[in-house]
């Protein structure tokens, strides 16, 4: 049986129509988990009580998908709840772009 976290990671790349990164988090050069049109993915999940996001994960996240191109993004999964975390300014930006 899968573990629950690689099954997360299935299902963001089915919920999101992205591409899995091949052997994501085995190396340094395959950045995030998740390749998405405007977003770099890292699915990340708990059994716990609840998920500590550290500043050193937001900006390995936030590096990779500047050197692709792309938008940081975490999908994080704390036992039946998901969630999605951008940077605010990012999200601002997607709000002002959706409104032009």
């Amino acid at each position: 049986m899968p573990k629950k976290w690689r099954k997360k990671q299935k299902r963001d790349v089915r919920d999101f129509d992205g591409k899995e990164t091949p052997r994501s988090g085995g190396f340094w050069s395959f950045a995030g988990d998740v390749e998405q049109e405007k977003f770099l993915i890292e699915s990340k999940y708990t059994d716990g009580k609840g998920y500590r996001l550290t500043k050193e994960t937001w900006n390995k996240i936030e590096h990779e998908a500047l050197m692709s191109g792309k938008l940081p993004m975490m999908s994080i999964q704390i036992q039946d709840t998901e969630v999605v975390i951008l940077s605010k300014f990012d999200f601002m930006e997607l709000l002002k772009n959706e409104s032009n």
